[in-house]
């Protein structure tokens, strides 16, 4: 009996050595080969300029459970300048950059402040789940890159956020292109489209019980409202300290059915997309409004992607999409009832 157990706490002691041995292989290994971290940075930088059209990341608001929003970002490794394109409204015209360096134990992917990444990050949960603007790597492959905000939370909080797994930005996203053909400042496109009656008709690919088509319009919000909203846009400058990423925003009404009335919600345009984010203040019906609208739609935005003109018929389609890029709500818009 006592060979057997001195042979157990000789095992165990051979365990505790063999376990902290390998410790130490692994740091010794990770700090003596530098070389190796130099390599994934390498790598990932390689990687994220071979995407022509740029990256598709999706992140997720508080706002509904099944849509996530788009972040398209390309990146120019010769510059280190990153292009933005999101839902949220225009982009601005202020370079934005990005930096690879060696983290511990991967490499960090760092966004600078004043960018559309970075404002994500201040906003919170309202506009995305983004909760870094420092991401450490976690993959890299040809069609994949997988990063990791640095904290899960603001400043304090313990490490280790989302995963986000970026893909390659499908062909077809001619939305996130930089040229807007859905801009209702212009003239052009707004005719036979603004104040003239219309149907739009949502069809939603996990619930089709819910598709259904509503009487709607687009109208001029009145420009004596339009200051005060800006001045409550969610990306203004002065909400959001440091973040320049977007445009002074332009709003359309969209009209839509809520209970036994109708109501005008004020979604911004930009980027070919309408954002029905609530703002956080400013003309305050328009936020009860939004609200109303993501609550009965289950969306937050619609990309608009194609516009079919025939005489003074106009067809305008939207989508939204879900975790992987795939359209989970479309909207057809057609001013011919």
């Amino acid at each position: 009996m006592k060979s057997i157990s001195k042979f157990f706490v000789l095992s165990f002691l051979a365990f505790l050595f063999v376990g902290c041995e390998k410790d130490n292989i692994t740091n010794s290994y990770i700090d003596e080969n530098p070389e190796r971290l130099d390599k994934v940075a390498a790598d990932l930088r390689k990687t994220l300029a071979s995407a022509e059209n740029g990256w598709v990341m999706m992140v997720k608001t508080d706002l509904n459970s099944e849509v996530y929003t788009p972040i398209v970002l390309k990146f120019d490794t010769a510059t280190n300048k990153v292009d933005v394109k999101t839902v949220y409204g225009e982009t601005a015209d202020t370079d934005s950059y990005f930096r690879i360096a060696n983290g511990t134990g991967s490499p960090q992917l760092t966004f600078t402040t004043g960018s559309i990444m970075s404002s994500l990050y201040r906003i919170g949960a309202r506009g995305s789940d983004i909760t870094d603007h420092i991401y450490n790597l976690v993959s890299v492959s040809t069609d994949t890159v997988a990063i990791r905000g640095y904290r899960s939370g603001r400043i304090y909080a313990p490490e280790g956020g989302v995963i986000y797994k970026l893909f390659r930005r499908p062909a077809n996203w001619k939305w996130a292109d930089g040229v807007n053909y859905f801009d209702m400042n212009s003239t052009v496109f707004k005719t036979n489209i603004e104040s003239v009656a219309s149907t739009v008709r949502f069809e939603y690919a996990n619930n089709p019980n819910k598709n259904r088509t509503i009487n709607s319009v687009f109208t001029n919000v009145p420009a004596a409202n339009v200051q005060t909203m800006r001045n409550g846009f969610i990306f203004a400058i002065s909400r959001n300290i440091g973040a320049g990423g977007f445009k002074n925003p332009d709003y359309i009404n969209f009209r839509f059915p809520y209970l036994t009335t109708t109501q005008d919600a004020a979604p911004v345009h930009g980027n070919n997309a309408l954002s029905f984010l609530p703002q956080a203040a400013g003309y305050t019906s328009n936020v009860t409004n939004m609200n109303n609208f993501i609550n009965t739609f289950n969306l937050h935005y619609l990309i608009c992607t194609n516009v079919t003109r025939a005489g003074n018929n106009v067809k305008i389609d939207f989508e939204a999409y879900d975790q992987k890029g795939n359209p989970i709500i479309k909207a057809f818009y057609d001013n011919q009832r």
